[in-house]
């Protein structure tokens, strides 16, 4: 029976369909798009913010940055609206619209809806079906899969769906936490060319470095309640902490210790800095050569996935063949969820 099953037809580059294509632009905000002031915030004992001041400016795309609970998806949260805040206020700039995708915000689809109805939603009229189903075909909803519904989605599916229909019909502000983790290397670079085009603000959380690089123009650094800026790129931040951490790893003049462990980094030898500056390189090549390998794993199972939701949805096969599949479709989305986990690692050790 499988020898005789249909030709699963691929999806072509979905590059070339999005080279040319403009999202739309939405209406100007005000210059300031949000302000905390005196804010605070506790989960039961645990304070994450006191008398905490804070403003997004028109024109940022800021990515937050901290340790895993510093309070990154909390402070997004704040600004979105969608937690109360204990004490303080919050002001919302003038024109300003929001918002927020967070892949556990699963309500705002309409599960009667197909893929397409539902992107269509979006659209209000002010960009083609035609574009529409080119956005799709960005976040992996290609051929008859824009008229599956939307409550047969997985999770992942789910995420991509509000995803798209950001950018269907962007706001002026967005906020984003984790965009990209369940999309392939097309659908990646298909929202960096969106959010690098995007005329509004963006606050957003990202553990992919690459997405970060491409998007970023500054740096909130989420610390002990608090938030340092860094006007610029993350490669200007992460120098700047490295410079910090330099500073902060110099031991104290009072400590007796060899005069060779006092030394500062600007009093050793050229060449001993220039070998230190050589193994960071060699080290941070091997992790982007790591991680280039990962995410072209990643995208053949990706297109696996795809061959396998296509067999399965389709009723002309029969539920041995179904459940064969599904078994198959378990075990590739396992090994992406692996694949994922190891890029987050890999992205936490670049120097």
């Amino acid at each position: 029976m499988l020898e005789k099953m249909e030709e699963i037809v691929l999806p072509p580059d979905r590059r070339e369909s999005m080279k040319n294509f403009h999202f739309p632009e939405g209406r100007r905000s005000g210059y300031c798009v949000v302000r905390l002031e005196k804010i605070s915030k506790s989960y039961g004992d645990n304070v994450v913010y006191k008398d905490f001041d804070f403003e997004v400016l028109r024109g940022e795309k800021a990515v937050l940055v901290g340790e895993n609970g510093a309070g990154k998806s909390t402070l997004l949260k704040i600004l979105a609206g969608v937690v109360d805040i204990d004490k303080g206020r919050r002001y919302i700039g003038h024109n300003v619209d929001i918002g927020y995708f967070s892949q556990t915000r699963m309500e705002v689809l309409n599960p009667s809806h197909t893929v397409l109805e539902e992107a269509l939603s979006s659209a209000k009229g002010q960009i083609s079906t035609k574009d529409v189903r080119t956005i799709l075909g960005a976040f992996l909803f290609c051929g008859d899969d824009v008229n599956k519904n939307v409550c047969v989605l997985s999770g992942g599916e789910k995420s991509r769906l509000i995803l798209a229909k950001l950018l269907i019909n962007p706001p002026n502000f967005l906020l984003l936490d984790e965009p990209t983790t369940h999309l392939d290397t097309d659908g990646v670079d298909a929202l960096i060319k969106a959010l690098k085009e995007y005329k509004g603000t963006i606050v957003f959380i990202s553990h992919d470095i690459h997405f970060v690089r491409s998007v970023a123009n500054v740096v909130y650094e989420v610390k002990n309640g608090n938030v340092r800026k860094f006007p610029g790129s993350f490669d200007y931040y992460w120098q700047k902490v490295k410079e910090g951490r330099i500073e902060e790893e110099e031991p104290p003049q009072e400590k007796r210790v060899p005069v060779e462990e006092t030394k500062k980094e600007q009093d050793l030898p050229e060449v001993s800095l220039q070998e230190e500056k050589r193994k960071r390189r060699e080290h941070n090549i091997k992790i982007a050569n790591r991680i280039k390998k990962l995410k072209k794993k990643k995208e053949k199972l990706e297109i696996e996935r795809f061959a396998k939701q296509r067999v399965i949805s389709n009723p002309r096969h029969g539920e041995d063949v179904i459940r064969y599949y599904e078994i198959l479709l378990k075990e590739i989305e396992e090994k992406i969820v692996k694949i994922d986990e190891e890029i987050n690692l890999l992205n936490s050790q670049f120097l």
